[in-house]
């Protein structure tokens, strides 16, 4: 390849990159997307990792959440037996899928630990002191705020896939 070209490759890949981690992404996972995203076709496993000057195995595994985004497709090249991968090229649909997948997630956990808190305080029971009941029915009345909010995320999801 060009030396030009190499470069504008290296920088595009490392901006991508910077650009993710400042958002809380794998910077990694960030440059397997911008490798494919720039190849005019799909690569192979050691392409890539040759590109990236990093392990296959690395690259296997975190193809796959790639693919978990729907960043990328496995591909089936003929004649060959390798695993070939390219991009989706619809980046809003990529980012959004990421940001939804990521919102759910969270949704998710905060459900847990809401459900979960509110059964300790229900096990507790009538062994709480009437300050502790104070403080129990305060936790209650702030968890359905949150509660509230998750609700309206969810929404906001679902009006989301409508509107994209």
């Amino acid at each position: 390849m060009n030396n030009k070209l190499e470069l504008v490759q290296h920088k595009f890949i490392e901006s991508i990159s910077k650009l993710c981690d400042s958002f809380g992404l794998n910077k990694f996972v960030a440059q397997l997307y911008a490798v494919l995203y720039l190849n005019d076709g799909p690569l192979s496993l050691d392409e890539i990792s040759e590109r990236l000057k990093v392990s296959k195995g690395n690259v296997s595994i975190n193809i796959r959440e790639l693919a978990n985004w729907g960043a990328v497709k496995s591909v089936w090249v003929k004649g060959s037996r390798k695993d070939y991968y390219e991009a989706n090229l619809d980046l809003k649909n990529v980012i959004l899928n990421k940001l939804k997948s990521a919102i759910q997630k969270r949704i998710g956990e905060i459900s847990s630990m809401i459900n979960e808190s509110k059964e300790i305080i229900k096990s507790s029971g009538t062994r709480l002191t009437e300050e502790e009941s104070r403080i129990a029915k305060i936790y209650e009345e702030r968890f359905k705020k949150i509660e509230e909010l998750k609700t309206l995320a969810s929404s906001a999801l679902g009006l989301a896939d409508k509107l994209f």
